[in-house]
């Protein structure tokens, strides 16, 4: 899917105005859609367009009330351009990316979900003690109940994967109790993809880790989170559905259940081959180890080529 992302520069020694600013604006909102539909690989050429039309911009003059939005529509395009090249497996890039953006940000919530990306960096690539600090470091300046919300469930995901029952659960349950007393119709473009419907998945995914690293019998409250997340994602969410639908497998294999395991796992493969996103091989390894373990033959064949598939970093 190929996005315009090249507005129009105003011309030599001609003033940047809101006009601008909102088409910076809509042009992210557009990109963040193909990014949570197709994957950071699919768009991520086109947000380094967009990148490179911002970096001769600000060569032009501005009012100080329109450069100040600017810059917070530039902080918006970077925090973008590091969860794509994230997606795309590119985790240099992508810090380098919110490092940018935080330079830009004045918004505090944004500042704090800006940190919480380079948390999720490191959880994904295995450090849920370096995620565990982005994530309590962005909480010192997130200031909205959802911020919190999406902070506390996370944080959860780490203590999770440290196999700290306890904490994980307190923080989920802080976590619900956030969200139910955000104003999430109102959320920022940037976080509007925590609804409730990505809670369930995160909620999912935090007793998806419990089941592994603590006791099995968490794979049951994660099959009924995991399938309220995949029944409520719109395809507009097909990333995250995918994602969802890979967890779901792997806890109905952990109660022993191959063949639920591999029907779910069916649907994944048929929604991965729409999207370009580095991170579906990551989710399927712990899916493929325990296939094998079992030897779950027909689980480990249907997912093989997907492990196998060419790196989306384009």
């Amino acid at each position: 899917m190929h996005q315009d992302a090249s507005p129009l520069l105003p011309p030599p020694h001609a003033r940047i105005g809101l006009v601008h600013v909102r088409h910076l604006r809509a042009m992210t909102a557009a990109l963040r859609a193909v990014d949570y539909r197709y994957g950071g690989g699919s768009c991520r050429t086109q947000v380094q367009a967009l990148l490179s039309w911002c970096d001769k911009a600000f060569a032009h003059s501005a009012s100080a009330a329109v450069r100040r939005e600017f810059r917070r529509a530039v902080a918006e395009l970077h925090a973008l351009a590091g969860w794509t090249a994230f997606d795309a497996g590119l985790g240099g890039s992508a810090h380098r990316h919110f490092h940018l953006a935080l330079d830009f940000a004045q918004d505090e919530d944004l500042v704090a979900n800006i940190r919480y990306r380079m948390g999720r960096v490191h959880l994904h690539h295995g450090g849920p003690a370096e995620a565990l600090g982005m994530f309590r470091l962005a909480g010192l300046v997130g200031t909205s109940h959802h911020t919190a919300a999406i902070l506390a469930a996370n944080q959860a995901w780490c203590y999770a994967e440290l196999g700290q029952r306890e904490p994980a659960l307190a923080l989920l349950g802080r976590a619900h109790d956030e969200f139910a007393r955000a104003d999430v119709d109102s959320a920022q473009p940037w976080a509007a993809f925590f609804d409730v419907h990505d809670l369930a998945g995160i909620t999912g995914a935090v007793y998806t880790t419990l089941a592994r690293t603590v006791d099995v019998s968490f794979a049951r409250p994660a099959i009924t989170s995991l399938g309220q997340a995949v029944t409520g994602y719109r395809e507009e969410m097909a990333r995250s559905r995918t994602f969802a639908l890979i967890s779901l497998s792997l806890n109905h294999l952990l109660e022993g259940d191959a063949d639920e395991a591999a029907a779910v796992a069916a649907l994944a493969v048929v929604q991965s081959g729409d999207i370009l996103s580095a991170r579906t091989r990551k989710k399927l390894e712990p899916l493929h180890a325990e296939a094998g373990r079992r030897r779950a033959t027909t689980l480990r064949e249907l997912i093989t080529p997907l492990l196998t598939a060419p790196s989306h970093a384009a």
